[in-house]
């Protein structure tokens, strides 16, 4: 045997033990990181189905939906997608490797929901199909392009959601009272001015003038609603079903500003103890709030004394 037979032999040999030992180690259970994409490049999520299509993109450090709309996202909800989904773990070995099973585990293209995280230049890091699942405690789960089939150690379908109202904000307005001029309220039996004034508030409603001190009840939770409006639900492209209820509104509220803007909003009732509410005249967007959130208005004098 010449020399340089015995040098194949000895490379062949030691590829075949490489080989075994990674058959070998392949076959050892192990807990893994699903998902492999850098949470720091991902600039752009898309979550789709066979009905719907969301897509989320990180502008100037916030957060936004920018399909099937453009609005603000809800913070929580992103950080979900970083926390839990990006963290998820499960075993190196799959519960199936058949296609067959596909539509066991629900994680076919028309069954299952489409997760993909791209990079600023809009390339695909990662992408999974989510597959659905009864158990509180996992989710199926599988590459497009792959026949295996994971279960993942968390059950992430809450998460992975294509509806728009579980992504948006509900804080819909926000500033700082102290930019306020004056609030204007109409609704019911009740109608009066707040007007900011120094450091005090002034109440009128033509027939009671009086100042209101700062550390009022009532005063501090008409600028608690005010100045972080959160809405209960979402109501969109529905004008045309509202617009009647909307000409006779419950409660009209104004708010200036001392730079010379403004916002108006104004509710009527749906349904006990339900409202609907448009803010800033508005025929696309309006939202939902309920009987409480319209109580804090509903005041008179004596409730600023």
């Amino acid at each position: 045997m010449s020399k340089k037979q015995k040098i194949y032999i000895s490379i062949l040999v030691v590829l075949v033990i490489v080989f075994l030992i990674t058959k070998i180690d392949n076959n050892v259970e192990k807990r893994i990181q699903f998902f492999q994409a850098d949470s720091a490049m991902i600039t752009s999520i898309e979550i789709s189905n066979i009905r719907d299509t969301l897509k989320l993109s990180k502008q100037n450090n916030t957060w936004k939906i920018v399909i099937p709309f453009e609005k603000n996202a809800n913070e929580y909800q992103v950080q979900n997608i970083f926390s839990k989904v990006l963290n998820v773990k499960t075993s190196n070995l799959p519960i199936s490797e058949s296609e067959s099973s596909f539509n066991t585990y629900k994680v076919t293209n028309s069954q299952g929901t489409l997760i993909k995280f791209f990079d600023k230049n809009n390339e695909v890091l990662d992408e999974a199909i989510i597959g659905k699942s009864s158990s509180s405690k996992s989710t199926p789960a599988r590459r497009p392009d792959e026949d295996k089939v994971f279960k993942l150690e968390d059950n992430i379908n809450y998460v992975v959601s294509t509806n728009s109202d579980d992504w948006r904000e509900k804080t819909i307005l926000e500033f700082d009272e102290h930019n306020i001029s004056k609030i204007s309220i109409i609704g019911g039996i009740c109608a009066y001015e707040l007007t900011q004034s120094d450091s005090l508030w002034l109440y009128a409603d033509g027939m009671s003038n009086l100042s209101v001190n700062n550390n009022n009840p009532t005063l501090k939770e008409i600028l608690s609603k005010l100045t972080q409006l959160t809405v209960n639900g979402f109501v969109d492209n529905e004008y045309a079903t509202y617009k009647e209820k909307l000409k006779y509104p419950k409660l009209e509220i104004g708010v200036e500003f001392f730079d010379g803007s403004n916002h108006y909003i104004r509710l009527s009732m749906v349904k006990d103890p339900k409202y609907v509410l448009q803010l800033d005249n508005n025929k696309t967007f309006l939202y939902s709030v309920y009987q409480d959130w319209v109580d804090k208005f509903l005041k008179e004098a004596m409730d600023f004394k």
